[in-house]
């Protein structure tokens, strides 16, 4: 439903009768579920009116720019994944493998041979009638990662043979509506799902293992002991004491407690990283977006965008100016002032530019930050994810175990490295090439590979096609995901192309084709050409052309390049056009 980009029709705040009016509507939709305190006595809620790439117009109310429910067919409320993380239980769950995931995110439906099973018999999906609102988890983490509505009843469902549509998705995590405000976008909560482990099987004769058995005895006992009351069938004597039954074991006992000592220790170190106040936090990420930065700012720049652009990415946790000392950001940045950080000059009434920063300033050099650390030793990891300039995408990664790495230390590959799923096959089929191995007689048109050692050891047969291989290579390797940059994903990337163009009386304008190629969100990259070449920006599609170009007024190539490089940091070989920017000593304003 939001897996395309939708037009945004209207933004409007909602007045207190009109926020009240949509908890009713959340107590309606909701009714065993206390899904109104979602929305707080001061947080503010916003409608948004907008038309899907299905020219299905919805309505979609978001919680401190933050999206929370939309509407579908019938004007029914559905909460989105972000609700779902801060409330988990208001929609039943159907749980799906994690591979299926890249599938849902590429907009195909929840089939019923990738649903986990949930019951038994006629209950084995549930017991839902057609409609029914769900959402979707995976094996591994029990966050949800989609909504969606059933097509049938659970029983039309059961009936069905397990084939078919299980789930109609509506949304999914990485959608638009996911990253409808991308500095708001956050990844999927791990929430771990429980796992057996050898405290579950312990040794038959030990201490544990008959305490459990007392304890299984005493319940079962139970058990049977309201079953006589339920039945009139009781008789006195038959049944034990239980509570003499049960044993205490020591073993438990230190356990308890040492997880009690845990639980004090990792509470304390919460609290130290929670004594940081809202003004220590500010300054930090002041300090380190100078630091990280550098000159690479471009000078004069607007508080605003300098605060929103810089200082907020860097902060470790959420900023709220309201809740420091400061309430407002000129009052922060006039503290900078005065203590010899930057410049400000006001242009206008109300426009603030900084004019100069002291980069030699002692708090600053001395200032020690973590960021470039962080990116280097996280390995998987990708610091841009967190850049609201940039979209994201879900990439599907197997990474190398010990029973794979004789095969792929062969092709220069380290033993727990990740491989995306897409190259796997290609990875395969450069070793078989490299290895020569001979082909089978059989001819058919799957032909078999003759497998040397290692192949054998992990395909446990003698010959194989090159697509059992590749199963085998894959089932003996972890399965993993990365949320990266789309700039860093892609391949095989146009140039990004400059050029002008002559409009109505000789006007001329500037064109920039292909920039979404790397990743770069195209709404926030027109805001920054508005504000600072302050010219109008549109997209438009050419004649004869089907990509669609960006256009701004005027001759902004040398403005357009510095921001592409600077701010974006794409590399100046993949941008062509410089050569036809202003010369920039006429008309220079002193």
């Amino acid at each position: 439903m939001f897996l395309k980009p939708y037009k945004l029709k209207n933004n409007v705040p909602l007045k207190g009768s009109e926020v009240k009016k949509l908890r009713q509507r959340l107590q309606e939709a909701f009714p065993d579920k206390d899904a109104g305190q979602l929305i707080s006595a001061k947080t503010s809620v916003s409608l948004l009116k907008l038309v899907t790439h299905g020219d299905f117009q919805s309505s979609v109310y978001c919680v401190n720019k933050e999206p929370m429910f939309f509407e579908i067919e019938g004007g029914r409320l559905a909460p989105t994944v972000m609700a779902l993380w801060q409330m988990d239980n208001l929609l039943p769950y159907f749980t799906t493998h994690p591979e299926v995931l890249p599938r849902l995110s590429n907009g195909a439906d929840l089939m019923l041979p990738g649903v986990i099973p949930m019951g038994t018999g006629m209950n084995v999906y549930g017991r839902y009638k057609q409609g029914q609102l769900v959402a979707i988890n995976l094996t591994s983490n029990k966050a949800a990662i989609g909504v969606g509505v059933l097509p049938r009843s659970s029983e039309d469902l059961y009936m069905s043979g397990g084939y078919g549509v299980g789930v109609k998705i509506l949304h999914v995590f990485g959608d638009k509506l996911w990253s409808h405000e991308p500095t708001l976008a956050q990844q999927v909560p791990v929430i771990p799902t429980a796992k057996l482990t050898e405290d579950d099987f312990p040794p038959l004769g030990s201490k544990s293992h008959n305490t459990e058995s007392l304890q299984k005895s005493a319940i079962s006992e139970e058990d049977m002991d309201e079953a006589n009351t339920a039945t009139g069938q009781r008789e006195d004597g038959n049944l034990n004491n239980i509570d003499n039954k049960v044993s205490v074991n020591p073993v438990s006992e230190e356990i308890s407690n040492n997880f009690s000592q845990n639980l004090a220790i990792n509470k304390d170190e919460k609290d130290i990283e929670n004594e940081l106040t809202p003004e220590t936090i500010l300054k930090q990420a002041f300090l380190a977006a100078l630091k990280n930065n550098g000159k690479s700012l471009q000078l004069p720049l607007l508080t605003s965008n300098f605060y929103r652009l810089y200082i907020v990415p860097e902060a470790k946790q959420a900023l709220d100016l309201k809740k420091s000392k400061y309430k407002k950001l000129s009052n922060f940045l006039n503290e900078m002032i005065d203590e010899g950080f930057i410049v400000i000059r006001e242009e206008t009434k109300g426009v603030d530019k900084i004019t100069f920063i002291d980069f030699d300033h002692p708090e600053l050099v001395n200032f020690i930050t973590d960021v470039k650390k962080s990116n280097v030793s996280a390995e998987g990891t990708n610091s841009e994810n967190q850049n609201p300039l940039f979209k994201s995408e879900l990439t599907e990664l197997y990474v190398i175990t010990d029973a794979t790495a004789p095969l792929f230390t062969k092709l220069n590959y380290k033993r727990g490295e990740a491989i995306p799923a897409l190259q796997i096959k290609k990875v395969l089929r450069e070793y078989v090439n490299k290895q020569r191995l001979s082909t089978s007689n059989d001819c058919t048109a799957n032909r078999s590979y003759v497998l040397d050692e290692i192949l054998q050891r992990i395909c446990e047969r003698s010959a194989a096609p090159l697509n059992c291989i590749v199963s085998s290579v894959i089932s003996k390797m972890e399965h993993s995901y990365q949320m990266c940059s789309v700039k860093d994903v892609a391949s095989n990337k146009p140039l990004i192309q400059m050029s002008l163009a002559t409009r109505s009386k000789n006007k001329k304008v500037t064109l920039v084709s292909n920039i979404e190629c790397y990743g770069i969100i195209m709404n926030e990259f027109i805001k920054l050409c508005k504000q600072g070449a302050a010219a109008s920006t549109t997209i438009v599609t050419l004649p004869n052309q089907k990509r669609e170009m960006l256009q701004i007024q005027g001759n902004q190539i040398r403005f357009i390049y510095n921001l592409l490089t600077q701010t974006y940091q794409i590399p100046p070989k993949c941008i062509l056009g410089l050569e036809l920017a202003k010369d920039g000593k006429k008309h220079q304003k002193k």
